[in-house]
């Protein structure tokens, strides 16, 4: 991961997070929180001299897979098929109800491979203003 620290220049700052969408907010020592963002960028905010510091810990590109394993494993691999598949026959990505159907799995366990997927840089989603997910909007960017 690329550190950037950014010394609070709010342009820059506002630059660097536009369209990211907060995943989790922790505290990540005595005076400092962590935002980590939905494509695994963390921002720290904690204090530095008589003011504010801001680091940006960007996530690796997607070429980049150091410290990843290069590839899915054999079940994200049958996941990535099948919603590859399911795009070309019917022009849409698969709802998760479809993915469920198809692999006989519970709802949360289609979820967790969705977003796991999703983490690990295989698929992009769709997100509405809110950062919620959008219907239907999975796109396989893994090219293997």
């Amino acid at each position: 991961m690329a550190e950037v620290e950014i010394g609070l220049d709010i342009a820059e700052l506002s630059r660097q997070l536009e369209g990211l969408v907060v995943a989790d907010l922790t505290q990540s020592g005595p005076d400092s929180i962590a935002l980590r963002f939905t494509n695994a960028a963390v921002l720290v905010l904690g204090p530095k001299g008589g003011g504010l510091s801001a680091v940006l810990r960007n996530p690796p590109s997607r070429g980049d897979r150091s410290g990843a394993r290069s590839g899915p494993t054999r079940r994200q691999q049958e996941y990535l098929e099948f919603i590859q598949r399911y795009i070309h026959r019917f022009g849409y990505s698969p709802a998760e109800t479809d993915i469920e159907r198809h692999f006989l799995v519970s709802a949360p366990s289609v979820n967790t491979m969705i977003r796991t997927l999703e983490r690990r840089g295989f698929i992009e989603r769709s997100r509405d203003w809110s950062g919620r997910t959008v219907p239907r909007s999975i796109r396989v960017v893994w090219d293997g």
